[in-house]
């Protein structure tokens, strides 16, 4: 079935009563004015002066009973213009009641968001849940009802089904484009044809992930769990197999083949690394940290990070820190590090000639803390008035077009903007279309003692020397030996290799109880496990056990 979200905002209800009909028409049907209700209220609360809007244009359609609401969506779904949602009364003599109805509804149609409008005079929460199930396209609304919630409610709930259709519509088209490379690669050698095997298994756990995600927002904390194990555990097959099939002999279309599945996987885990970050901020998973750390040198070592990135495009990338700053201070210099990353990065991808700097002012100070000004300023291509003000909307970029030509998720700025608040500041834009942007947030972030930086002039970033980044070599003897527990067969072969590739000396096991009876008659310097294995987890050989981790 093919929907087109961005058009259907039906709306069906389920009630005996002609007068609830008539009311619900009134509510829906309504124009936003100067005068509406819900914007007003808004306006009330936040203190802020109030824009005109207009809500969306609602499609109503009633049935007087759940048989006949029934017989509605199944039309809807044979005509391919199904029903966004409905409001359900729980009485409804003689026939279905309105928890029949739903019931009987939602095993013909399961994605439709239903709202229950109940006075508990037949049943309670308890009973409702009892007989639906818990689910997030469940909403009680409590007899009498007034016009803000039946809006409230009208506006987000259509809204959330529309996200998820859209949902669904990308995990259709992701899986049509990884079915186009399976073919290209079906002519590769065997290795090649393994690699992508593990391509498309991680892309249809993820596609699970995703419908999991969008269906049960409220219930996160499981699915962070299982996103980072069952999409990270065969991505890391699928990106060590390639590096080593890289390294073979290869016809110059089998490297070709090879590197594109490589970009791929490597886009993918940065997409999924943004979609864990925001889901665990959503979620209220996420904390700052409390740590000392140095100011200037978190600086510093940022700016290094990404000094590569904007040479190869010719950008001069500096960082200024006033003299006299206070730089030993305490705070989540983790989450700082990311939230310049972010921004810095982004300067240098909408930047295509000029500088980016990180300027970093002290605003103001005490005897036990001082409040920072981050901004970073750029000579990109600027950000208009009606774009700013979607800015830091998720998945969301500028435009379309901004999409298309520099890519991305839309997810920095809205985790920057949210870590930012974590932290206690407030991340805001100012910019010019064709001048540049400003970023810029403030911290109020605890001293440690009264060290005092004395720079006299802004610091730049180190010049590179090179076109590489040398990697250190591992401080590993020569023999030593590993204990590997793990029970993936593509992932032990990619750490023995690796482990053997420095020198070491590997054992393998596949589930926690081998790996707690192999430590028993060995002697391991080191032991590598997977957190999540059959018969007995990770993590059973503790650190009181005497092994080092």
């Amino acid at each position: 079935m093919t929907i087109d979200p961005l058009k259907n905002r039906r709306i069906l209800i389920i009630d005996d009563n002609q007068g609830i009909h008539d009311d619900f028409r009134k509510i829906l049907g309504r124009s936003a004015a100067p005068s509406d209700e819900l914007a007003d209220r808004a306006a009330a609360i936040f203190g802020e002066a109030r824009e005109p809007s207009r809500l969306p244009k609602f499609e109503i359609d009633s049935a007087h009973q759940g048989k006949e609401g029934l017989d509605l969506i199944e039309k809807s779904l044979a005509e391919n213009r199904p029903y966004a949602m409905a409001f359900v009364a729980v009485q409804m003599p003689p026939g279905w009641d309105g928890i029949e109805t739903t019931a009987k509804i939602w095993q013909k149609y399961p994605d439709l968001q239903v709202v229950i409008c109940t006075a508990y005079s037949n049943y309670s929460w308890e009973d409702m849940l009892t007989r639906l199930g818990y689910s997030d396209r469940l909403v009680i609304l409590k007899k009498p009802f007034d016009t803000v919630e039946v809006l409230q409610l009208a506006v987000s709930m259509t809204e959330k089904w529309r996200l998820y259709q859209q949902g669904k519509l990308h995990l259709n088209e992701l899986e049509k484009t990884v079915q186009e490379r399976t073919h290209m690669l079906k002519a590769t050698n065997s290795e090649l044809a393994s690699a992508n095997e593990l391509l498309l298994s991680a892309k249809e756990k993820a596609q699970k992930m995703a419908e999991a995600a969008v269906m049960a927002s409220r219930a996160k904390g499981e699915f962070l769990a299982n996103m980072s194990h069952e999409i990270r555990t065969p991505m890391n097959g699928v990106v060590g197999i390639i590096n080593f099939l890289l390294e073979t002999d290869l016809t110059t279309e089998q490297r070709e083949f090879a590197s594109i599945i490589k970009d791929n996987a490597n886009t993918l885990l940065f997409t999924i690394n943004d979609i864990l970050d925001f889901s665990k901020i959503e979620a209220g998973k996420m904390t700052a940290e409390m740590a000392k750390f140095d100011l200037y040198e978190v600086a510093k070592s940022t700016i290094a990070l990404l000094t590569f990135q904007a040479q190869g495009k010719g950008l001069n990338l500096t960082f200024s820190i006033e003299h006299d700053t206070c730089t030993q201070l305490v705070g989540d210099q983790t989450r700082l590090r990311q939230i310049l990353i972010n921004l810095l990065g982004n300067a240098i991808k909408f930047t295509a000639q000029g500088k980016v700097e990180l300027e970093i002012i002290p605003l103001s100070a005490t005897d036990k803390e001082v409040e920072m000004r981050f901004a970073v300023h750029d000579t990109g291509i600027g950000i208009s008035e009606e774009d700013q003000k979607k800015l830091f909307q998720s998945f969301t970029q500028a435009d379309s077009s901004t999409t298309r030509k520099y890519g991305g998720t839309g997810l920095g700025l809205a985790i920057s903007r949210k870590l930012v608040e974590l932290m206690g500041g407030a991340l805001v834009v100012t910019s010019t279309v064709g001048k540049g942007s400003i970023f810029s947030f403030t911290l109020r972030l605890p001293k440690q003692n009264a060290s005092i930086r004395k720079d006299e002039s802004p610091v730049a970033a180190p010049e590179s020397t090179s076109n590489s980044h040398p990697s250190a070599a591992p401080v590993v003897p020569a023999g030593t030996r590993v204990l590997l527990a793990e029970d993936g067969k593509v992932n032990q072969f990619v750490a023995v290799r690796l482990l053997q590739q420095i020198g070491c000396t590997v054992d393998i096991v596949v589930n926690g109880r081998e790996a707690v009876e192999a430590w028993k008659k060995n002697q391991y310097r080191i032991i590598l496990m997977d957190c999540h294995m059959p018969v007995r987890p990770g993590g059973c050989l503790q650190p009181q056990h005497g092994v080092g981790f």
